[in-house]
């Protein structure tokens, strides 16, 4: 008895140590993990390729981690996840992964306070899309079932409770999202915990593929990809490129009136086509975003988890410096910062 009180304590206190995602922050640290960008560039290094999904919640550079991707929505059957080499066994005569060890893992990763997330979509080589509110509402029962708080036959990873839904929907029909949106709520009324609802826009202002349902449903964080376009980060003196007042002003005219705005980013030189700035260039953009739409700034969100191995001095940098340097809630944020690294760069064996 003495022993597992003791026990208890000491995981209390880790998990304590480690669980950072508040709603109400601006220094919120958020990857996404599952598709091994690094990995798909270097492979002929598998040693350095994506870890599993619990070695990226032993530390307190993330706090919410997106599973990437739920690809294919297959509304007459059952959904068909990619997880890159994470995952590969599917159930018996179905095309639906089966992934004891990530649920395994999720669980770790949330006993050390972090939200877990399941992202569906992805970039535009995955065929998804809900073309009619029924469509929706059809898709928000199964994901419930099968990866929220609800029951199923196949549940990809087992008994594991994902912490939320994040759409980062690239391309297909997109009329259906809003019921999507607000079916899973009618789900989380009465839950034992608190769901996420993310989305992850470019960063064109309105995205063509979320617009109607960033503005008509129910969003808590919003991951703008301020890269592979012309808005990004680089470009932000330039008022004909960048624009982030219009996602300031859609986050305050959501239904949900503490939605947030998270600048996205890349994790590395190689992690997208363009965006990567050094340490000291994003201090500088991302301190003046927050001293200008302080409300809705919830913090950074990184492409991807595998440049965290690759590039950690960098990631674990910057994620400590916007820790210390951006407000939760009232309390003010520590007058001193640490000192920023220099940025390393990946490179193939």
């Amino acid at each position: 008895m003495f022993t597992s009180t003791l026990i208890t304590v000491a995981s209390l206190l880790a998990t304590n140590a480690l669980a950072a995602y508040n709603p109400s922050c601006s220094n919120n640290v958020v990857t996404y993990w599952g598709q091994n960008s690094w990995g798909g560039a270097h492979l002929d290094s598998p040693d350095n390729w994506e870890k599993p999904l619990a070695s990226y919640c032993e530390d307190s550079t993330f706090d919410v981690i997106n599973i990437s991707f739920l690809t294919n929505y297959n509304l007459t059957g059952l959904p068909v996840l990619n997880h890159a080499f994470h995952c590969e066994t599917t159930y018996n005569y179905t095309n639906t992964l089966h992934c004891p060890d990530i649920g395994t893992d999720i669980k770790k990763c949330q006993d050390n306070g972090k939200k877990i997330v399941l992202s569906l979509g992805g970039g535009n080589i995955y065929t998804y899309g809900l073309s009619s509110e029924a469509d929706g509402q059809a898709f928000a029962d199964t994901v419930w079932n099968m990866f929220l708080g609800g029951t199923h036959k196949y549940r990809p990873y087992d008994d594991a409770v994902l912490d939320g839904v994040d759409l980062d929907i690239e391309s297909g029909e997109h009329t259906g999202y809003i019921g999507f949106i607000n079916r899973l709520r009618s789900h989380f009324e009465g839950a034992s915990k608190q769901y996420i609802i993310s989305a992850a826009p470019q960063c064109v202002y309105p995205d063509a593929n979320l617009g109607s349902t960033l503005s008509g449903a129910w969003i808590d964080n919003n991951y703008v990809q301020f890269y592979n376009n012309p808005c990004n980060l680089a470009n932000m003196d330039n008022k004909w490129n960048f624009d982030y007042t219009s996602w300031d002003k859609l986050a305050k005219s959501n239904p949900n009136s503490n939605s947030k705005v998270y600048v996205g980013l890349p994790a590395g030189q190689g992690a997208a086509g363009n965006g990567y700035l050094d340490l000291g260039s994003v201090q500088k953009s991302i301190t003046k975003l927050y001293a200008d739409y302080e409300s809705t700034f919830g913090g950074i969100m990184l492409w991807d988890a595998s440049w965290y191995t690759n590039n950690r001095e960098y990631v674990s940098g910057l994620s400590s410096w916007v820790k210390s340097n951006m407000k939760c809630g009232s309390s003010p944020a520590p007058t001193s910062s640490p000192p920023s690294p220099e940025p390393t760069y990946a490179t193939s064996s």
